[in-house]
């Protein structure tokens, strides 16, 4: 029994380490993606764990266990505490006062300011599954999404989301990991659609962009239908989906980016952002930096191959995958290095449409992001600042990508992005005046 205790008080004190740490090498960011993933979700079951190993030691004069709960509780306390710090800047271009001048009868629906431990969100929400919203530019099959709606003892506040989901434009699809988040927003009066759009090579970026608009007229063409003001719309997008969501939004006059035989606005009032890649030349000097000269090492090919065997059980990586992918995919998914088709990586770049007209938009990042999407996304908000867009930038520090992907409804520094996130499409709704 002692020696459990000792490895469960051990165990939890080096978990606290693990959120702490900040390797520059991108394999080892690769290796420790899901454990600080995992510990980041537990953090605060960690701390208590910590404190009872803390006085148990106290008790059994265990100085082991003393010094393990003391380090584990101060390591774990102090990443909650600096999650918690993150905030979006809100009253820079909402004032002070924005709080008193939301609806009356919507502010009970916005969280509090402090820390939740779980997600509030109604247990019974009706929903619509693989509505037909387009059809696939590529391939001519149906683009699928369901449709989230708010449950009938809640008032419907006429506003709308779209969701996108990431997966490095090859893999994932709808109904993935959000639905706490989707329950929780239908909850607040939100309608939500979540898209489901065709996959690379099956389609390219700019097909997967027009899917994007289908949606979005396709949503404000059957506005009437579901409640909605089809002018309060707003995407929300996670990694490569927030890529695409970011140019559906901006590149309102790029032909390569309209849908044939669809008309419509296809405007919508704000953009968020979840870690986007928006800057493909840094990405593909990034992969090659991090990652070329891993495949040539056969240890750490070995380890770095077990590490994606688990990551592929786990549903995060497909099956497919091979170590180095990534240093191809980018340059196949776009015909070819940034010095062969510079007007490719141009297209595609959301760089290219700054603009005054380019809807409010909230940006959120991890500064332990194994991608190093960090650096051209600061570049990207200070640039939208300077020509008078809204753009709120958040940055959760010791927090990698894909951080709301796990048990939303319990991670803290999930938890803290749907509050700033509700807060955010409560203003642009209902308080800020395009």
């Amino acid at each position: 029994m002692r020696r459990l205790l000792s490895f469960y008080f051990i165990t939890s004190a080096l978990a606290g380490i693990l959120l702490h740490l900040r390797p520059q090498r991108g394999i080892t960011s690769l290796l420790i993606w899901i454990p600080k993933i995992l510990a980041a979700t537990f953090s605060p079951i960690l701390m208590l764990t910590n404190l009872v190993g803390f006085f148990v030691g106290v008790l059994r004069r265990n100085r082991l266990w003393m010094a393990a709960g003391a380090v584990g509780t101060g390591l774990s306390a102090h990443y909650i505490y600096q999650i918690q710090k993150a905030s979006p800047a809100l009253d820079r271009y909402f004032g002070d006062d924005w709080e008193t001048r939301v609806p009356p009868h919507l502010q009970p629906g916005i969280l509090p300011r402090r820390w939740a431990m779980l997600l509030q969100a109604p247990r019974h929400v009706p929903r619509e599954f693989d509505v037909v919203v387009g059809k696939s530019p590529a391939t001519g099959k149906d683009i699928l999404a369901n449709i989230w709606c708010p449950p009938p003892d809640v008032k419907p506040n006429t506003a709308a989301i779209i969701y996108v989901h990431g997966g490095a434009w090859v893999y994932g699809d709808k109904d993935n990991t959000q639905r706490p988040v989707f329950r929780h927003e239908a909850g607040q009066g939100y309608l939500v659609m979540d898209v489901a759009y065709t996959l690379w090579p099956q389609s390219s970026l700019p097909d997967m962009v027009k899917e994007i608009r289908q949606a979005v007229l396709w949503l404000k063409a059957h506005a009437a239908d579901y409640h909605i003001d089809p002018d309060r719309i707003t995407l929300v997008g996670a990694s490569a989906g927030a890529h695409l969501v970011l140019l559906a939004a901006y590149a309102l006059g790029e032909p390569a980016f309209q849908p044939a035989n669809v008309k419509g606005d296809p405007s919508v009032r704000a953009v968020v952002a979840y870690y986007p890649p928006v800057d493909f030349r840094a990405m593909d000097a990034d992969l090659e930096s991090q990652f070329g000269g891993v495949i040539h090492h056969p240890r750490a090919v070995f380890v770095a191959n077990r590490a994606l065997g688990a990551l592929k059980r786990l549903g995060y990586v497909p099956s497919s995958y091979q170590l180095g992918d990534d240093l191809n995919m980018i340059r196949q998914m776009l015909g070819g290095s940034p010095q062969q088709v510079p007007e490719i990586y141009d297209l595609l770049s959301p760089f290219s449409y700054i603009s005054q007209q380019n809807p409010p938009t909230l940006f959120f990042q991890g500064t332990d992001d194994f991608f190093r999407f960090a650096p051209p996304l600061r570049r990207l908000h200070r640039q939208l600042q300077r020509a008078g867009v809204i753009s709120i930038y958040v940055e959760f520090p010791y927090t990698p990508h894909g951080f709301d992907l796990f048990l939303p409804q319990i991670t803290p520094v999930a938890l803290r992005s749907i509050l700033a996130l509700d807060r955010f499409l409560y203003l642009v709704n209902f308080v800020y005046a395009p």
